[in-house]
């Protein structure tokens, strides 16, 4: 801890040695920080990696998430002047242990996982809500229903006895929401077991989790599945191109982007500052290139609260498979 030295007690050398001791104690082993340029003087906080350095990660929902979300790790640095370093997760369990280890600053969680990483102590704060679908002025998105093309499944009701692909039992989208579609169109969602990967089974229908919302179509497309479950930028391109018919589709709300509380107080002003309220157009007047990876995941993000994420929470206590509620 760095002390004032009260001058009148003290005499020249020992000042100047106090000044040298106080130099030394600028920065300290690991992610913490006590002050100089990553923060205010006398803050304290912990960074993630290092000081001046913000971990990103995010829910690999397809191949290529890092490049995907390059344009908002971009805009992260340009607005707050600090390096941003992408954090690389094999799937959605991965993201909610390093969120629950304090190995991320920032992240952009669907909401499910944020409201799972929470239920496990992970020390991260909503700062706002995506925007992810086209024409959409609220924060959200869709979870569809798909079958192969030719398929002769016609309704949700159709998927009892089949093999039905989700992406991953901590996905909102993926998982959960289909859930209430399944028990809407008549469906037993009541877990039967669990496989030896620990995804839960279903007397109603064959659960197949394809760990990526990508994945889950195209197992759909292949038939490798007789129906499914995707974000809507997933299903929708592949139904453009014929490969899959949508059957319904149900309003998620917007995965969140979270900061971590750990860090010093001024760093998680910047950061809020430049994440509450974010468009496209915003990045792009940055001089940074929006990709079309990007577009398919954010179209902005607008201010949000941890109790906009109260109506996952509540379907938690009915998706009993989903294991999320606290």
């Amino acid at each position: 801890m760095i002390r004032r030295l009260r001058t009148s007690a003290m005499i020249a050398g020992v000042a100047a040695l106090s000044l040298a001791a106080v130099a030394a104690c600028g920065s300290s082993d690991g992610g913490s920080t006590t002050a100089a340029s990553s923060s205010s003087p006398a803050e304290t906080g912990t960074f993630a990696d290092s000081p001046g350095t913000i971990v990103f990660a995010t829910v690999p929902d397809q191949a290529g998430s890092d490049s995907n979300w390059k344009p908002l790790e971009e805009y992260i640095a340009k607005q707050t002047g600090y390096k941003v370093k992408f954090f690389p997760t094999s799937d959605y369990t991965a993201l909610i242990a390093a969120a629950v280890a304090g190995k991320v600053d920032v992240a952009a969680f669907s909401g499910l996982t944020y409201v799972n990483a929470t239920n496990k102590g992970a020390k991260q704060q909503v700062v706002s809500a995506v925007i992810a679908s086209a024409g959409l002025t609220d924060p959200g998105y869709y979870s569809e229903a798909i079958v192969p093309k030719g398929s002769d499944i016609t309704s949700v009701a159709g998927f009892k006895g089949k093999t039905v692909c989700f992406v991953s039992k901590s996905s909102t989208s993926g998982f959960l929401f289909p859930m209430l579609a399944l028990n809407k169109a008549g469906i037993n969602i009541e877990a039967s077991g669990a496989d030896a990967s620990g995804n839960p089974t279903f007397a109603d229908f064959k659960a197949s989790f394809a760990g990526a919302h990508d994945k889950s179509v195209q197992a759909v497309a292949s038939k490798q599945c007789d129906a499914g479950f995707a974000e809507d930028s997933e299903a929708e391109a592949a139904a453009k191109d014929g490969s899959v018919t949508v059957l319904d589709k149900q309003y998620v709300p917007g995965g969140p982007i979270t900061i971590s509380t750990a860090l010093p107080k001024s760093v998680q002003a910047k950061l809020t500052s430049a994440l509450s309220s974010v468009t496209l157009d915003q990045i792009s007047a940055a001089g940074i290139t929006v990709t079309d990876g990007f577009k398919s995941s954010f179209q902005a993000a607008k201010p949000e609260t941890d109790a906009y994420y109260d109506t996952i929470r509540s379907i938690c206590t009915k998706v009993t498979a989903a294991k999320c509620a606290k």
